[in-house]
């Protein structure tokens, strides 16, 4: 049916809708004349319908942008970014450090930096999330008169071991047994330490007394007591306690570590601007239980005064030193303890902390080598 409009009778009056349709239509040139198109013999059916509007989009309105906030983010970041680059360039650790160019190789279950020639041989032990690298050009040095050894220790760095779940204090006596025997042999030793290696030192000469000729440990966690280690460590700060203290958030941030090992490495130097980065970057080279093992037995729970009062027995003479501004270890109960034991000293660094190793490269191999 077609519409009224277009009824047959052209003479009947358009409806008002009609007669707006037709004034919408768009005019057209014919040959010098405005106005409607004319038909053929008035027949309203042959008449163009209108031409269709052209379809535009929908506009949608966007959110403003903040430019206030990004100008905050961005200025909060040059800040930190600003702040991360002076304290690096400042740091006497990263100044001083230098890749030790002693070559490694697999004994037994650890990886080991061994070289040099010598009648003595020296091991060197490093600390919590770390690697023998930290100890840089002192193993150079010292690879010039003896024969050095700096192994990762069982669960950290190349030694890092994803099947094992033991890594108590025996099994990494064990594995520094295997590693000692094969890269000094049957030679007398000096035995060298940072941090929590200090304790697996003391451990390794109370079961070899008669190798160890002298010990000498970089800011050992010493405390009188697990109460007062977990006391010390958990008023360093929400880091340490995140990572030292509550267990169930640091299983969760070493399972986020082991997934992500690579980022979990940059993430390391980001937050630990003082240390050199291919040393900062090493610390994600650990499984948690390797981690919450070594955190327990050689950090909280280490049996201090028996060990230094055996190795006083066997004439071993045991040097504690620290950086006047390192937060690990309880220094006066060290220097109470020296009071008491005969074969322990104690020292202090001024204008030092716990990058030690790391700070003063010739500081170690200088106390070990000292008659």
């Amino acid at each position: 049916m077609s519409p009224a409009w277009e009824s047959a009778d052209p003479t009947r009056p358009r409806r008002r809708c009609e007669r707006q349709l037709a004034d919408d239509r768009p005019a057209r040139c014919d040959h010098g004349r405005s106005g409607p198109p004319a038909s053929p013999a008035g027949d309203p059916t042959s008449m163009p319908l209108p031409a269709p509007l052209p379809w535009t989009a929908p506009s949608h309105r966007r959110r403003a942008v903040p430019t206030r906030s990004i100008a905050v983010t961005a200025g909060a970041m040059a800040v930190a970014v600003s702040a991360w680059t002076i304290a690096h360039r400042r740091s006497p650790a990263v100044s001083a450090w230098r890749p030790p160019t002693v070559s490694g190789e697999r004994l037994g279950r650890v990886w080991c930096r061994t070289g040099g020639s010598g009648s003595t041989g020296v091991v060197l032990l490093h600390g919590l999330v770390a690697t023998g690298d930290v100890f840089g050009s002192s193993i150079d040095d010292l690879a010039e008169r003896h024969v050095a050894a700096a192994p990762d220790l069982l669960g950290f760095g190349r030694s890092l071991d994803r099947q094992a779940t033991d890594f108590g204090s025996d099994a990494h006596l064990s594995a520094l047994d295997e590693a000692i025997d094969r890269a000094c042999g049957d030679r007398p030793l000096l035995l060298g330490a940072h941090s929590m290696g200090s304790t697996l030192a003391l451990r390794w000469a109370a079961r070899n007394p008669t190798r160890v000729g002298r010990i000498v440990c970089l800011g050992a966690p010493i405390w009188p007591s697990s109460h007062a280690a977990n006391e010390a460590l958990g008023g360093m700060g929400p880091m340490a306690r995140a990572l030292l203290i509550d267990g169930r958030l640091a299983q969760s941030l070493c399972e986020l570590n082991c997934a992500h090992r690579n980022l979990s490495g940059c993430v390391a130097a980001t937050i630990a601007p003082r240390w050199p980065i291919p040393i900062a970057r090493q610390a994600s080279l650990h499984t948690w239980e390797a981690y919450v093992q070594a955190v327990h037995q050689q950090i909280l729970h280490a049996d201090w005064l028996p060990l230094l009062r055996r190795l006083d027995e066997a004439r071993i003479p045991v040097e504690m030193v620290w950086g006047d501004q390192d937060p690990i270890g309880d220094v006066g109960y060290a220097k109470q303890l020296a009071s008491e034991i005969p074969h322990l000293t104690v020292r202090r660094i001024g204008k030092a902390d716990h990058t030690l190793p790391a700070s003063r490269p010739r500081l170690l191999p200088s106390l070990l080598q000292a008659t």
